[in-house]
């Protein structure tokens, strides 16, 4: 009969017991970071046509958080039940398909994969000044020229892997984020108008962008383009 190696034994207990540890206070750490607050109450959802919404902490305006209508010619409501609706809440219109997609003015946020995977068609419409935040429109199947307005703040990853037309027009003042038009399947053109600002890896692996067409005063961090290929670029005079 084998004698057992009582040191190796030992040794190996010892290191399983370790890797335990390890593992339960990674648990523990990442419980304690997840960990929703017991006191917190959903606020009520209500519903008006094809909508649902919540009423926001204002208690004058609302979020829509749902969609159940089947538009073809979609333009997302100013007001629900006498509230003006102000932001777009999380994976409200995902994967909807529709031929244009109109957010007015007064929408101020659209939330995290607001319209993930969603498909317009023909025309997309978005509001100055809106923030978009990330993964907004990640996976989306967009129409051929996007135009992000004026003053429009894009959090990082906001239209990742979306399959944009091939011509995009950054409006002055608009902030592309980190990650922004990452991994975009058929950007082919850049026009970044006066005062926008492009962070770090904006447009990183659009493989089969053309050109970047960009205003002289344009604020861009150095790798805003990173692997972009052949594209080229032409620095012009900012519009007046």
């Amino acid at each position: 009969m084998k004698k057992q190696n009582t040191r190796f034994f030992s040794g190996g207990i010892k290191v399983l017991l370790s890797g335990m540890l390890v593992v339960l206070m990674l648990g523990s750490a990442a419980a304690s970071a997840t960990e929703v607050d017991p006191n917190y109450v959903p606020p009520p959802v209500y519903t008006s046509g094809d909508y649902s919404y919540y009423i926001n902490e204002d208690k004058t305006s609302v979020t829509i958080c749902g969609y159940e209508g089947d538009a073809e010619e979609l333009v997302i409501p100013t007001e629900l039940d006498g509230y003006p609706v102000t932001e777009i809440g999380y994976q409200a219109f995902s994967y909807v398909k529709v031929k244009s997609l109109t957010i007015p003015d007064r929408i101020r946020e659209i939330q995290r994969r607001a319209f993930e995977y969603c498909v317009v068609s023909e025309r997309f419409t978005l509001p100055e000044d809106v923030f978009i935040g990330g993964d907004a429109f990640s996976y989306a199947s967009l129409p051929d020229l996007i135009v992000i307005p004026r003053g429009a703040q894009l959090d990082r990853c906001a239209f990742s892997y979306c399959k944009t037309g091939e011509t995009l027009i950054v409006q002055p003042g608009a902030v592309i984020g980190e990650r922004c038009f990452g991994y975009s399947k058929q950007l082919k053109t850049v026009f970044c108008e006066s005062g926008s600002v492009l962070k770090a890896d904006a447009f990183e692996y659009c493989r089969v962008l053309e050109q970047a067409i960009l205003c002289s005063d344009v604020q861009m961090d150095e790798d805003a383009f990173s692997y972009c290929g052949s594209a080229r670029f032409l620095v012009v005079a900012p519009l007046r």
